[in-house]
């Protein structure tokens, strides 16, 4: 035996250690021979007799000897992770170990799998360590400045707040322990199987499955569904089945395909591929009843374009737009299928990114809101009850229940040190969760780099900027110094504006510090002013008299462009169910609207053309409305729907690491893919052979299975 997983722990008996990633250890022969005892088979009460049997091998032991050894064990194996102690003494009986195994032995890997007959066990040498997919993560980190998250629902201005109850805990203790983040748990309807995704910090992305309710002296066992170059991500269990939707993308982001897996005879299983997809969303799809119909969001402008949602068949393969796109925002995004596969909850994400909430059914093919919420916030979870009555929103520290009969609303309201952000119950008060959200899961995990020649491979060189702990996330270079350039982080246990001078770092706001991150950094033309935005609102820093300016606190702005003359900037701006463009004039401070049928990420181009994004298209500004002209649009779902100018060059890049440059006067297009998931990139004005970019790096995220007791209202 190389290594075991035991628990939080990795077990090396050869190298004398156990190890969590964080911590080495290193352990006396005595208790290695200990821990092997107990590692065979977890769960199981060994008695001092079988002990001294085995491990000392002699007829006499003093009793202090074995109460010391399991002392010193125990204690070795004390984890923060562990709500209980590693190691259970039964009175009169013996010992037993209380972490969960995984050997090698005990894992079930898949491998190329081009068929539908059951899979065979494959064996490792190795023990897996497993984390989750990053899509969620990613997908909103970037550019996304109005989300006030993360943030407790009942956190806001609405004057009509839903009640608020607490809940107590009763119970709560991780369920994974390895680096990375494991996202996205889901119980299968007959609540024997959890399925999860994880994401090694590498970037390999797969999909497990666990078998639930293990029995004492029985390991834990898992089944993984991976492959070299393709990443896993899994979506949702057919109502009333053991079968998983999974998604399934190749690393270069040529293939895209939904597949069906069977666990009727887990850990065996059947695997088909039921349709093709267009890349990765924000959100996932779900397989009706029958299995004839997939319902997932689909958009036409790449992967951050907005999405509609659409029914596939998938014995016919024809499609059926059941909602349109919205002009701007997310679109449909959480699908969630009730158990008896009759209703189908989704949530919209409009203009203003303020979720509305629906019922669809599919007899019917009636659309019915049962809830908008008065504030923006990015949901990853959406969950029915067991009783299929009412639907449960995670955010952060609380959970919203929105009731189907009468559409009330109730606030379940988390202890200060939980955070949820996607969740599956197994009754009406457990449930499996993830703290994964949109805001501190992926603020502490982007970091920024500097690309020297990031199109020639073997000259390529990416480094890390900063070395300090915590987050940095937007950058600009000084369009007069090049040595020089603003960038936004979190050092001080909250986001401020920095300023990197001929490598020294200097400090030049202090904001308030809360987990509101500062984006969409922009240098004034003639360098004297940085505008940015935090919490919707826009600042200015005079970099001449070392002052920062609050210059709009509406609650509603972002991505600032400075006018080609320095005398105002065009913002996006939302408001209502609206996303536009509006021009303000620093003088005056007064706001002109410029566009009326939405657009947002606006830049000027070599010969100061004002251009903007819609619906996933780039437009060049004329009236903005029915003569703005049309430049290009999005091929490749693969890629963010943002172009990036800068002098006559031409930049977009993707989530999986695509990176392209277009020259705008020769049309010659180079492109690479890098190891890392990109957030944003930021073109060095001075030298397009170099690039800054914002990089994700995958923090430490796991699975806990929690029990609550419902507290009064408040």
């Amino acid at each position: 035996m190389d290594t075991m997983q035991l628990g939080p722990w990795t077990f090396t008996p050869t190298d004398f250690s156990i190890s969590d990633g964080t911590q080495r250890k290193e352990l006396e022969p005595l208790l290695i021979k200990l821990l092997l005892c107990f590692a065979k088979e977890p769960g199981r009460i060994v008695s001092r007799q079988e002990l001294i049997d085995t491990i000392w091998q002699q007829s006499f032991v003093d009793d202090n000897a074995i109460n010391r050894a399991i002392s010193e064990l125990r204690k070795a194996l004390q984890h923060p992770g562990l709500a209980q102690s590693p190691i259970r003494t039964h009175h009169r009986k013996g010992y037993s170990l209380q972490l969960p195994a995984i050997s090698a032995a005990n894992t079930v890997i898949m491998q190329s799998n081009n068929n539908t007959t059951p899979n065979t066990v494959a064996i490792t040498s190795r023990p897996l360590i497993w984390l989750a997919s990053i899509v969620a993560a990613v997908m909103l980190a970037i550019g996304i400045w109005w989300y006030q998250s993360p943030v407790a629902l009942e956190n806001n201005n609405n004057t009509h707040q839903p009640p608020v109850r607490e809940l107590t805990m009763q119970s709560r203790q991780n369920v994974t322990w390895f680096k990375g983040i494991e996202s996205r748990p889901l119980l299968s309807p007959d609540k024997q199987l959890l399925a999860y995704s994880h994401s090694q910090p590498g970037g390999a992305m797969r999909v497990m499955i666990r078998k639930l309710g293990i029995n004492a002296g029985n390991v834990l066992q898992e089944v993984a569904l991976e492959q070299a170059n393709l990443l896993y991500s899994v979506h949702s269990w057919q109502p009333e089945s053991r079968n998983l939707l999974v998604q399934v993308i190749s690393k270069d982001g040529t293939s895209c395909e939904y597949q069906h897996y069977d666990f009727s005879q887990y850990p065996q299983y059947q695997q088909n591929r039921l349709a093709g997809c267009d890349g990765f969303v924000l959100g996932n799809a779900q397989v009706s009843k029958d299995g004839q119909w997939l319902y997932h969001s689909q958009g036409n402008g790449g992967m951050y374009a907005s999405k509609a949602l659409v029914a596939e068949n998938l014995i016919s393969g024809v499609k059926q737009t059941l909602l349109a796109a919205p002009s701007a925002g997310f679109g449909v995004t959480m699908l969630a299928m009730s158990a008896d596969g009759s209703k189908l909850a989704y949530v919209l994400m409009p203009e203003s990114n303020k979720p509305d909430i629906y019922i669809y059914e599919p007899d019917s093919r009636e659309h019915e809101r049962v809830a908008s919420l008065p504030f923006s916030l990015l949901l990853l979870g959406l969950e029915w009850s067991i009783d299929q009555q009412s639907l449960l929103l995670p955010g952060a520290d609380s959970i919203l229940q929105i009731n189907l009969a009468d559409k009330s609303q109730q606030i379940l309201k988390l202890p200060s040190d939980i955070v949820v952000g996607e969740l599956s119950l197994l009754t009406d008060n457990q449930a499996y969760t993830s703290g994964l959200t949109a805001g501190s899961s992926t603020q502490s995990a982007m970091q920024l780099v500097k690309i020297m020649q990031p199109f020639d491979d073997n000259a390529r060189k990416v480094s890390f900027l900063h070395n300090a702990s915590g987050s940095t996330l937007a950058l600009a270079v000084s369009p007069v110094t090049p040595d020089s350039y603003a960038f936004s982080a979190n050092w001080t246990g909250g986001w401020q504006l920095w300023l990197n001078k001929q490598g020294e770092q200097i400090q030049l706001t202090e904001l308030v510090n809360d987990e509101q991150p500062i984006n969409a950094i922009r240098w004034s033309g003639d360098g004297r002013y940085i505008a940015f935005t935090k919490h919707g609102n826009l600042y200015l820093y005079d970099n001449q008299r070392q002052q920062l300016i609050n210059k709009l606190e509406n609650n509603d702005v972002g991505h600032p462009l400075w006018l080609p003359d320095n005398s105002g900037l065009i913002l996006t701006r939302v408001q209502a169910d609206n996303q536009n463009l509006w021009q303000l004039d620093l003088i005056s401070n007064q706001l002109t609207q410029l566009t009326f049928t939405a657009g947002s990420f606006a830049q000027y181009n070599a010969q100061d053309q004002l251009l903007y994004h819609k619906e996933g298209k780039l437009y060049q500004y004329v009236d903005g409305s029915r003569q703005d002209i049309l430049l290009q649009e999005n091929p490749d779902a693969n890629f963010m729907a943002v172009w990036l100018h800068q002098g006559q060059q031409q930049y977009r890049f993707s989530m999986l690491g695509h990176l392209e440059q277009r020259d705008l006067i020769s049309g010659e297009t180079r492109s690479t893919q890098l190891p890392y998931q990109l957030i944003a990139v930021h073109p060095n004005p001075h030298n397009s052979e170099e690039l800054y970019a914002t990089v994700y790096v995958t923090p430490e995220l796991g699975l806990e299975f929690i029990q609550w007791q419902l507290g009064e209202g408040k």
